[in-house]
């Protein structure tokens, strides 16, 4: 149970509800104390003095109170009781004092050659407050804690399924789609409860995603296989026309969208494959990758009359498929390219990324904005498809690669792929 998750907020809940009730119960008896015994008690031992007075101004030999909680002792002319020697050098007022191991509570009082000590036994009083107060209010408190208890065990039980549910969640495998179906066997949910109902239609949920996922690859798996033919064939003509009339711009712009073409229908297949069965991985020099890649593209850079060039900062190793990065940077080259216009396209190798900076017309915010969205091309009177960016970007995201874009106005767009 994490530190932020709901059984752990309710058990903070719960012990800080218990321990508020705690501390207001021992603060209202140590109040209570108090009240009793700098109020109560000292009201009625001053009102007792009063009564006791009054009773002595009428008959000087009135005996002095002797209960079981209250005795008085009166010193006066004609009568001398064995007032405690510490009590005799106190000042008149309410007090403690030691008496022997005892510490009473003592009223003393003068009035002409009379004093009086009234001395109030707390100890037999206390008793009968623990008998007819502690003990109330201690079963008071287990009946608070018994029900604080039950109720926490209660709400943990209504809140299991829930936690249950967030941990399937938490450790479904979303990016494969065989095992991203989550399991929920293992989650007891009470019929008709909120968990159920939020279990069935996540289970309905889940239902319909795997299935569109499913159209999707099937659709893109077809729909690729079905382009390869008529491409080819298209290819094919094309050669053919080429060695009848001659190599010709149209032509040759023909044949790069051909190019663009393949490289797309490979592309997506790819994506079909990966999602469907783990693809193979080996250590690649980028370096080398880009070099060929270089050769690969520099008839596309002269007949758009673009300088093309690899320039290697550092030596860049990576576990990665071949077939992949040959995508991911064909796709950004051809991109740079196309959309130049004129001037020149670098390929950069650095320590853990690879740069395209091209030295084009650049972006503005709004077109950077759209510039991984697909079908979005541009200004650029070049054709396209505008899948070549948002292809990378899902390919990049498939391998934890990031994706980085810079652009300014008239001075040329920058994208990173960074694999570290």
């Amino acid at each position: 149970m994490t530190r932020k998750g709901v059984q752990h907020r309710l058990t903070r809940v719960f012990l800080i509800q218990i321990l508020f009730i705690s501390f207001a119960t021992v603060f209202g008896v140590w109040a209570t104390a108090q009240i009793i015994e700098q109020v109560l008690v000292k009201e009625a031992l001053i009102k007792e003095a009063d009564h006791y007075w009054s009773l002595y101004d009428e008959d000087d030999d009135f005996p002095r109170p002797n209960t079981r909680h209250l005795l008085g002792l009166l010193v006066d002319p004609d009568t001398r009781d064995p007032v405690p020697e510490m009590l005799a050098e106190r000042p008149d007022g309410y007090q403690r004092a030691q008496i022997g191991d005892q510490n009473p509570i003592v009223y003393i009082e003068t009035r002409g050659d009379a004093r009086l000590y009234l001395i109030f036994d707390e100890k037999r009083v206390s008793v009968l407050a623990f008998l007819f107060g502690i003990l109330p209010l201690t079963a008071v408190l287990l009946v608070i804690y018994l029900t604080s208890f039950l109720g926490w065990r209660k709400s943990r039980a209504l809140v299991s399924p829930l936690v249950q549910l967030s941990e399937t969640l938490r450790h479904a495998n979303v990016h494969d789609p065989v095992e991203a179906r989550p399991d929920f066997s293992q989650v007891e949910a009470e019929p008709n409860s909120e968990a159920s109902i939020l279990m069935a239609a996540l289970d309905a949920y889940a239902d319909r995603l795997l299935r569109f996922v499913e159209r999707e690859r099937q659709f893109t798996r077809d729909a690729s296989h079905e382009l390869r033919t008529p491409l080819a064939v298209f290819r094919a003509n094309l050669e053919l026309l080429a060695k009848q009339v001659g190599d010709r711009p149209v032509i040759s712009r023909m044949s790069d969208t051909v190019d663009d073409m393949e490289a797309l229908v490979e592309t997506l297949l790819l994506l079909a494959r990966t999602e469907q069965q783990p693809i193979q991985e080996e250590d690649l020099v980028v370096n080398d990758v880009a070099v060929n890649l270089l050769d690969r593209l520099q008839p596309l850079a002269e007949r758009k009359q673009i300088r093309l060039q690899v320039k290697q900062t550092a030596l860049l190793t990576l576990t990665a498929s071949e077939t992949v990065l040959n995508i991911v940077f064909t796709n950004l080259v051809r991109n740079a390219i196309n959309y130049s216009g004129s001037g020149q396209v670098t390929i950069v190798v650095a320590e853990d990324a690879v740069h395209v900076v091209d030295t084009g017309a650049g972006m503005d915010s709004e077109e950077l904005a759209r510039f991984l969205q697909p079908f979005e091309r541009g200004n650029s009177k070049e054709g396209g498809h505008g899948l070549g960016l948002a292809i990378v970007q899902r390919l990049c995201e498939r391998f934890d690669w990031h994706l980085d874009v810079a652009s300014r106005p008239g001075k040329g767009t920058e994208v990173r792929v960074r694999f570290r």
